[in-house]
């Protein structure tokens, strides 16, 4: 294929691996950087929502991922130090018939990359380079030329019709590309960790996730039973600005009274992996032919699941613009009105329930008023928006 039928990404993750998928469908040929030497996800487990689902089932994934995931009936929310759900939210069955047919799932980061790597083994027209040191890109009038660098392996020169920084939270293609800002430290940081199913069932419900609530903190425990283990993840504020290579310490006070988290955090013997989070919303997603998408666009708080469902959604809708539009002006143009008052909309819904989520009294008693007197199916309701969203809706789809 000439260069106009190709696309090169940098960063074989979620996002990168989606847009090369729907990209591969359309005809085009696909070259992703990787710098890592294998596909790797950091983190833990992941909510794969109906408006995500949609687009990785459009990528033909779907019974890889009813395989690999776990739809969960519904999430307990439990407040501070309490034995019994403040709330519950109702997922399940009812979730699937709300957003028709599509399921509410959590499964773990490494096995839906997996899947994604699986999938792009299909197409002959993808090609995965991994340990690469740079890619030394240069945009020109009619695309991108570049020489992809390697540990070992002889260079790679490549001309293509776009570059797509898919390369995460401190995207060196936002920064060095676009001239975009780095990334800013959230003030929270996030513990992750698993647990095997036995050590935590007496704890939690096996069926659904739990969401506990407290000053400063917050706890989400999922089943992933494929793997026979339960997702935990904790968020703690943590004021003093943060390095990469800095190892804060657990040392919330407040959990030290949950009875419940306590016990949760006693029975993980395993390491807690620490990870700062850090944000960025970024006015410019493009320039000449070059454009991020992601987290390196947007990279938000994980307060409400949304992280990679943007990211996914992302990728699916860029794929099809590119594939309709052939001058990448225009395509990027379009894709970003279309996408970014959405990406704001989740990032200002996120960062709004770190602060509800953290609340202390007597602010947090008004905030477990209104969640008590809400119905189990009202609490999925509005979020409506998010999840029966359509990233495709006005679009025709290229032959």
């Amino acid at each position: 294929m000439g260069p106009d039928k190709t696309v090169l990404i940098n960063g074989a993750g979620i996002a990168g691996l989606t847009l090369a998928l729907g990209l591969a469908k359309f005809g085009f040929r696909v070259v992703v950087a990787e710098k890592q030497k294998e596909i790797s996800e950091f983190g833990a487990g992941l909510q794969i929502s109906p408006n995500a689902r949609n687009v990785l089932n459009e990528l033909g994934l779907n019974d890889a991922l009813t395989a690999n995931s776990f739809e969960p009936e519904g999430i307990d929310i439990y407040r501070h130090g309490k034995a019994e759900p403040l709330a519950k939210v109702t997922l399940g069955d009812f979730a699937q018939k709300r957003y028709a047919g599509t399921q509410y799932a959590v499964m773990h980061r490494a096995d839906l990359a997996e899947q994604l790597f699986a999938a792009t083994k299909q197409f002959p027209s993808i090609e995965i380079f991994f340990n690469v040191t740079s890619a030394n890109v240069e945009d020109q009038a009619e695309g991108v030329s570049a020489i992809i660098e390697r540990e070992g392996q002889p260079a790679f020169p490549i001309t293509a019709r776009a570059y797509i920084g898919a390369d995460g939270v401190r995207s060196q293609t936002r920064i060095e590309q676009l001239g975009g800002q780095r990334p800013q430290y959230s003030g929270y940081v996030a513990w992750r960790a698993l647990a095997p199913i036995d050590k935590l069932k007496h704890l939690v419900a096996t069926d659904r996730t739990s969401l506990f609530w407290g000053p400063d903190y917050h706890m989400v425990v999922y089943p992933l039973l494929q793997r026979d283990q339960f997702n935990v993840a904790l968020f703690t504020e943590f004021a003093l600005p943060l390095e990469d290579n800095d190892t804060p310490e657990i040392s919330n006070k407040s959990l030290s009274k949950n009875k419940r988290l306590a016990s949760i955090m006693d029975s993980i013997s395993e390491p807690w992996t620490a990870w700062p989070l850090f944000g960025i919303r970024t006015s410019e997603w493009s320039k000449g032919n070059v454009a991020i998408l992601g987290d390196a666009a947007h990279a938000m708080l994980p307060f409400q699941a949304q992280g990679a469902a943007m990211a996914i959604e992302d990728a699916g809708l860029l794929a099809t613009i590119l594939a309709s539009d052939e001058n990448n002006k225009s395509a990027f143009a379009k894709w970003q009105n279309l996408r970014k008052p959405r990406t704001d909309a989740v990032q200002d819904i996120s960062q709004k329930n770190g602060f509800v989520f953290h609340m202390s009294p007597p602010m947090s008693w008004a905030r477990d008023a209104v969640v008590a007197s809400k119905s189990a199916n009202a609490h999925l309701e509005r979020l409506d928006w998010i999840y029966k969203h359509d990233p495709f809706e006005g679009m025709v789809t290229p032959k």
